[in-house]
């Protein structure tokens, strides 16, 4: 008889198993699971030696997988720069930034990040808003704000004499240097690839590995134990902080790497570098399993790729359709050999004509059903219904972001709807790619969703409605069918799409589904208590939910009444 180092009792547990098998108990012997039954069935695995913790019925689900997300989140922000999360309005960014040089007298250039396009109007809400209102805060120190979705920079005056932007500086390939015409000069924003004309924040190791730690204690208040991280250019300081903290065994945390590369470079020195990664880096907690490309650019920069042009109000032109940032013959080839060396691809790809070209280069690498490959696209604001068939019919995963799955607030009509026109109605499809049978997972984008909390996506995915109204500064709903933030509802998916897009698919994509996703015997110990049965009440309510307590390999690592692990 194995032994039982905890057992947890009196629970009501969805183990998300192929059956949604729904039980009352479960053993633990070490990190893994060993047995789930009834109360009275787990009796005999008691010895003096057990923890049995009697949980009062309450619910119990898999540690969730965030299939997209970009570690340390926000938390780099938090600690070291000026952080416009939250804030609606132009006043509330220069107050903000105003406060951080108060406070930050000795700093020689200001970095921050997490402005919208919904606090602009006007040609503002196409192009980004202007340097003029940064030159109001400070025309002498250098000021350089990232978009929250991170497709575009804001910079005043004297961050672009400092780095030697002018008129006459070449535009990067795929990226946009938006020009004031009527006045001769420059705007103040640079979008996509134009932002590699500014120098990042250098940051230590020390101040990564701090931030890292602020990230990982957040994602375990909200449940999440495996992520899919999404590594830039800084990739290999992100792999020795996660490394160092492998050894230090403060990694508590399942990371499976996805490293982009870029289309305006050598694409096979790239791969033969994340190979690399592959080989110095991998360790138990920590995989370098994905090469990451980016497609296109996002609706409100006006830098996806569309299959018609983008509405007059982009003030674009009239037949603008945005870009697609690969020549394709790259695209196809670099896709065949990131597969051959055995990582699967995750594409950016928010329009219809990006995913269009996406799947045209996949389907040209291999014959349909012969590699097992967990190819995925994520984003997909909009995607040709044609299209959703051939997502299941080349097995490709389809990683949506349910955050975003609604009218937003100060966002969908002034953005979303003066640039797409009707299409802003049909998009983010969900329920259309479950009908299909195409395998989703879900993700937050972090930072880009500020708060990453699954119940959260969970509601919007189930709704398509309002949820966390605070967040969004308006009136709260009280019926899922009120009208005024409601997006398609033919696309609601359920309770358990949403959930099971969070765990085994999540851990499916990141090819650990024999080992976390769900709750069964051989799999490791990640799960969640909860306070409320989320299949089971009004969906409106599901983003109340709490997470009572996180275990990663049957270790406790959050409880809320601490709430300091």
């Amino acid at each position: 008889m194995k032994k039982a180092t905890i057992i947890i009792k009196n629970a009501k547990i969805y183990t998300i198993d192929n059956k949604n098998s729904i039980k009352e108990a479960m053993v633990i012997d070490d990190n893994k699971i060993i047995y789930l039954g009834s109360n009275e069935e787990v009796e005999h695995f008691i010895t003096e030696d057990s923890k049995v913790i009697d949980v009062g019925k309450k619910v119990i689900l898999p540690g969730f997988v965030d299939s997209h997300i970009h570690p340390p989140g926000t938390a780099l922000t938090d600690l070291y720069e000026v952080s416009l999360y939250g804030l609606n309005s132009i006043e509330e960014y220069k107050d903000t930034i105003i406060k951080f040089i108060k406070n930050n007298p000795q700093s020689k250039i200001i970095y921050g990040r997490g402005w919208s396009l919904g606090a602009f109007q006007g040609e503002e809400l196409a192009k980004g808003p202007k340097k003029e209102h940064l030159d109001e805060v400070s025309k002498e120190i250098p000021i350089i704000l990232r978009a929250y979705d991170g497709h575009t920079i804001w910079l005043n005056s004297k961050a672009m004499e400092v780095f030697n932007i002018d008129l006459n500086t070449p535009c990067p390939a795929g990226g946009k240097i938006e020009i004031n015409y009527e006045k001769k000069e420059l705007w103040g924003t640079l979008k996509e690839s134009a932002m590699d004309l500014i120098s990042d924040r250098d940051y230590s190791n020390e101040e990564y590995e701090k931030a890292f730690e602020v990230f990982q204690k957040q994602m375990h208040k909200y449940g999440i134990t495996s992520i899919l991280a999404m590594s830039g250019l800084d990739w290999g300081i992100r792999a020795k902080v996660y490394d160092n903290l492998f050894k230090k065994n403060k990694l508590n945390m399942r990371i499976s790497n996805s490293i982009i590369i870029f289309a305006d470079e050598d694409w096979k020195s790239q791969i033969d570098e994340i190979i690399k990664v592959r080989e110095n880096y991998d360790c138990e907690n920590f995989k370098t399993t994905t090469v990451k490309f980016l497609g296109d650019g996002v609706v409100e920069g006006c830098t996806a790729y569309l299959l018609k042009p983008y509405e007059i109000g982009a003030k674009m032109g009239e037949n603008y359709y945005g870009d697609f940032l690969w020549n394709e013959e790259d695209l196809t080839n670099s896709i065949k050999y990131a597969n051959d060396n055995d990582f699967s691809i995750h594409v950016h790809s928010v329009g219809d004509g990006s995913t269009k070209k996406v799947l045209d280069a996949i389907e040209k690498t291999y014959k349909l059903n012969n590699k097992n490959f967990r190819n995925t696209i994520t984003h997909l604001q909009l995607v040709d219904k044609n299209d959703i068939k051939r997502f299941k019919n080349l097995n490709i995963i389809a990683a949506v972001q349910p955050y975003w799955h609604l009218k937003g607030p100060k966002w969908w009509e002034e953005v979303d709807y003066k640039l797409l026109g009707e299409r802003a109605i049909e998009e983010y499809p969900l329920n259309s790619f479950i009908k299909e049978n195409v395998i989703i997972t879900s993700s937050s984008d972090h930072s880009v969703t500020p708060v990453p909390n699954p119940f959260y996506a969970i509601e919007a995915g189930v709704t398509r409605n309002l949820y966390n109204h605070n967040y969004f500064c308006v009136e709260d709903i009280k019926d899922m069918d009120d009208e005024r933030y409601l997006l398609n509802k033919a696309e609601r998916a359920t309770v358990k799409d949403l959930v099971r897009s969070f765990t085994i698919n999540g851990a499916y994509q990141i090819f650990r589904e024999k080992e976390i996703g769900s709750l069964e015997i051989g799999k490791y110990a990640d799960f969640i208590i909860i306070d409320r049965d989320i299949f089971n009440i009004n969906p409106i309510d599901i983003e109340n939910t709490k997470v009572l307590q996180t275990f990663f390999n049957g270790k406790l690592v959050y409880d809320i009444k601490q709430n300091k692990r």
